[in-house]
């Protein structure tokens, strides 16, 4: 009897203190305000565009990074259907080292003398601030000098890391020995 009574006094004392807090929105706790999330707009400061040669059925996309730090990327698939677009955004300490990387680059291309004669329909043009600064394509002889390849080198793989390796195959348990 003392427990059920315990118990009945707990309620009666927690119940106008939870009905209180929830009608009136002072006393209730508060969540922490949703912080700001950056938007995609403005000057386009990179872009990556992986293309094809018209007439070609393969999947495309252009990642575009804007002053600020928001990115976006639009995909095409080798249907030539429109994928969702993805987005997100860049800290601020690193879209700063990113984009001082990137307009700090040289961007000078040099030609090999000897390269290779095959030939792809795919290949990626890298703009910065709109202007095309490289293209990259199977055997083209064309390479960066040193300075922009690392500016490149860290753009992509901040902006398009590798997709996950696949799952290693399941295999069956070994034979047990008789």
């Amino acid at each position: 009897m003392q427990h059920a009574t315990l118990l009945a006094l707990a309620l009666a004392i927690a119940l106008p203190a939870c009905a209180t807090a929830a009608a009136d929105p002072d006393k209730a706790p508060k969540a922490p305000p949703p912080a700001e999330a950056c938007k995609p707009g403005g000057k386009v400061v990179f872009e990556i565009d992986h293309r094809v040669e018209p007439g070609v059925a393969q999947p495309t996309s252009t990642l575009k990074l804007f002053a600020g730090g928001a990115w976006t990327r639009d995909a095409t698939g080798a249907d030539g259907k429109p994928q969702p677009p993805t987005t997100g955004c860049v800290a601020a300490p690193d879209y700063k080292q990113l984009a001082d990387a990137i307009h700090a680059a040289p961007w000078k291309i040099s030609n090999a003398r000897v390269h290779c004669m095959a030939m792809s329909p795919q290949f990626t043009e890298f703009r910065v601030d709109g202007k095309v600064v490289f293209t990259q394509k199977l055997c083209s002889g064309q390479s960066l000098d040193d300075k922009s390849r690392a500016a490149l080198d860290r753009a992509i793989a901040q902006l398009e890391p590798p997709a996950a390796p696949p799952a290693p195959a399941q295999q069956p348990p070994p034979a047990k020995a008789p």
